[in-house]
């Protein structure tokens, strides 16, 4: 009697599936690289797609055991990066190793500064090939793709003795075929079979996952006794799967979209990422190509939060770690890290996370009214000011124009034509810090001119440096609510410097009160 295979088995979403496992088309030079003493590897591609199975099935083929020819580790493990120290300083000193071999997963979740590390050491090791050309120490190293672009970069020389691979997401043929092995294996024939291609979205780990899915649905546990005709509901089992992933992934959206500092009423760059991360199928996306999916009226803010978009993934001090689902490079990009985190921001309802967050549609809408929350209209005179008060609002994820954050994109436009529109109709509010030299200088009185002419209201909100600025200007009338800094611009005019004293004035008397009226419901226009 012929035994039978388990679902678990066949289609397996732990470890290597031993019936449906599909060889990338590297894998026979991948093979051969492993094998080759001193010639380390780099394997790059997104999540799902059989980075680390193909190092598993080459170990599997060459008969190779863990702990006994190849130690393996995670960089999500705590002490993985030391223990990686450890064997890499033991083989570039010529210690004789036992295993032989390390492989480093998730690579990429290491800081540059330690992947520089990293590279350093393996030409080194390669080198040790001449002095013990029978068994010298070798690495494996896994991640995303563009990991290898900083290891290269700090080991320019090491090209030959380092085989690079990338591996893409699959073709509808090879999850075709392994479709079509876990049919042979449970003796069964899937309906619709153009449908799980479709779903599976190229990747192999989310072909295994729905089909077992599948599978299970219809109580298929193990071979049939006699072939079966599997057919299912994708709008249901879509349903079902994403009332599941909701629970366990609602959490990590709302985190991402809210940002740093969440602002109802204000601009949400890091809502327009998710949103944006939602319209792209890939797993691994470009920030140029995310930008490229937004409104160029979003751009200004996602573009401002870049620095810190690392930070809301990962924040140790608030105990915020979405690495597991999503990691963030800010010259590589996104990448997606959990393919079922990937398939739950594909069939998102926009709607229902804007009720999970407890924001208003209006509210969003609202929102993308306007490129910049903030914009600033000074005289060159008072820049340092100014300044102290734009890194206040930018450390509170306020979406600012200040002329010197904004230089390499005005380099090459139309000065008058661009600075026009940015101050007719870009900034939700402009504070306008108005002193001797205000009404003196050409471009401030165009601004002014652009600001006060463009029939909203409630949108200047001027700032007091001096007796000249407390008169107002022409077109901004005295009698606006306004922000009166005269004694603190005073100070730092007469000290030459700004204190932290000044700085937490300017805080409390000026950005905060900005703070609130952002937060507060939007101004009519």
């Amino acid at each position: 009697m012929v035994k039978k295979k388990k679902l678990e088995d066949v289609f397996k979403t732990v470890g290597l599936p031993p019936y449906t496992y599909v060889k990338p088309s590297y894998y026979g030079e991948i093979r051969a690289d492993i094998a080759q003493p001193g010639k380390h590897l780099l394997i790059e591609g997104p999540s799902g797609i059989g980075k680390s199975c193909v190092a598993f099935k080459v170990f599997e083929e060459l008969e190779w055991a863990p702990d006994e020819d190849f130690i393996y580790l995670s960089c999500r493990d705590a002490n993985a990066v030391e223990r990686a120290r450890v064997f890499l300083k033991a083989a570039r000193t010529g210690e004789s190793l036992q295993p032989r071999v390390i492989v480093v997963d998730d690579f990429h979740l290491l800081n540059a500064a330690e992947r520089a590390e990293v590279g350093s050491s393996l030409k080194r090791i390669s080198d040790r090939t001449f002095e013990r050309p029978e068994a010298p120490p070798k690495a494996i190293l896994i991640g995303i793709p563009t990991t290898g672009v900083s290891l290269l970069s700090e080991a320019s020389d090491l090209g030959p003795r380092l085989g690079q691979y990338v591996l893409e997401r699959a073709t509808d043929r090879e999850i075709d075929r392994l479709i079509s092995e876990g049919e042979n294996a449970l003796d069964i024939l899937f309906d619709d079979r153009d449908v799980l291609l479709s779903e599976s979205a190229g990747n192999f780990w989310l072909a295994q996952y729905i089909c077992n899915k599948v599978c299970a649905s219809q109580e298929i546990y193990e071979t049939q006794d006699k072939t079966r005709i599997v057919t299912f509901d994708l709008l249901r089992l879509r349903h079902r799967l994403m009332t599941e992933l909701t629970q366990r992934y609602s959490k990590t959206a709302q985190t991402l979209a809210r940002g740093k500092k969440w602002r109802p009423w204000g601009n949400k760059p890091y809502l327009e990422i998710l949103l944006a991360l939602c319209k792209i199928p890939e797993s691994v996306v470009t920030f140029d190509k995310l930008l490229n999916m937004v409104p160029e009226r979003r751009r200004p803010g996602i573009k401002a939060v870049r620095p810190r978009i690392a930070e809301v993934i990962y924040d140790p001090s608030k105990s915020i770690d979405l690495r597991k689902q999503i990691a963030f490079d800010t010259e590589a990009g996104f990448s997606i890290e959990d393919p079922l985190f990937r398939y739950f921001l594909t069939n998102l309802d926009q709607r229902r996370l804007f009720q999970d967050m407890g924001v208003e549609d209006r509210a969003v809408e609202s929102g993308r009214i306007f490129s910049y929350d903030v914009g600033f209209s000074f005289a060159g005179e008072t820049r340092k000011i100014v300044e102290a008060i734009n890194v206040q609002l930018k450390s509170e994820d306020v979406v600012t124009f200040y002329d010197y954050d904004q230089q390499a994109f005005l380099l090459g436009h139309d000065l008058e034509e661009t600075l026009g529109r940015v101050y007719a109709e870009s900034c939700r509010y402009y504070l306008v810090f108005l002193d001797r030299h205000f009404s003196e200088k050409v471009w401030t009185n165009y601004e002014k001119d652009v600001m006060t002419a463009r029939g909203c209201k409630n949108h200047i909100i001027p700032v007091i440096l001096d007796e000249s600025g407390r008169s107002g200007s022409v077109g901004i009338r005295s009698t606006i609510g306004h922000i009166d800094l005269r004694d603190i611009w005073a100070e730092i005019q007469r000290s030459g410097i700004l204190s932290n004293d000044s700085i937490n004035a300017l805080r409390n008397r000026c950005v905060l009160p900005i703070l609130e009226k952002i937060d507060a419901a939007s101004d009519t226009i």
